[in-house]
């Protein structure tokens, strides 16, 4: 049951089912998630780069001991959607995830939610010292392209943390479902 529960709302049954419950809705952004913290930034509208272009992005942000929780998203207009392809505006995505966390990818699935395009991304991560030093946590995010929305959902866990803050990583990602608009 647990698996075609997962498999419905667009998780692959090879995933972890240790999903926990979404705790925050984000009526503006149509999505849910479970946030291991309380979120300090909800719906902060800030420009930034989202796919090549700078456009308004809204943030949801959650930290902890050493642990960052973040969901963002930006709309693209007709016209980017209508010139590029789900694989390079999913491509621009990915390499701007990496840049904002100093990441140098390990490993990049394809994935899908509700059968749109996405990707899960495993990174090491420079994140704590802007990138100036050696990568010191690791990083992973995923990004969707559903409709002309990117969303990016992303947590850095400093190395020094505990095995519960590494694992509440995946749990976190997996968690984040679309609400019906």
């Amino acid at each position: 049951m647990c698996g075609l529960l997962l498999v419905s709302c667009g998780f692959s049954p090879t995933q972890s089912s240790s999903i926990h419950e979404p705790n925050f809705e984000s009526l503006s952004g149509s999505f849910a998630i479970w946030m291991p913290a309380d979120v300090e930034q909800n719906d902060e509208i800030r420009p930034g780069t989202c796919v090549g272009t700078t456009r308004d992005i809204h943030f949801f942000f959650a930290r902890g001991n050493g642990v960052y929780w973040l969901v963002q998203y930006c709309e693209l207009s007709e016209p980017d959607v209508n010139k590029l392809t789900d694989r390079e505006i999913l491509d621009q995505a990915r390499h701007e995830a990496l840049a904002s966390a100093f990441g140098i990818l390990k490993k990049e699935t394809e994935i899908t939610l509700n059968g749109y395009p996405g990707r899960h991304i495993i990174a090491d991560s420079a994140l704590r010292t802007s990138g100036m030093e050696k990568p010191d946590g690791a990083y992973k995010a995923r990004v969707f392209l559903v409709g002309n929305r990117v969303y990016r959902i992303a947590t850095y866990v400093f190395n020094n943390n505990s095995m519960d803050d590494f694992e509440k990583m995946d749990v976190f990602l997996e968690s984040f479902i679309l609400l019906k608009q």
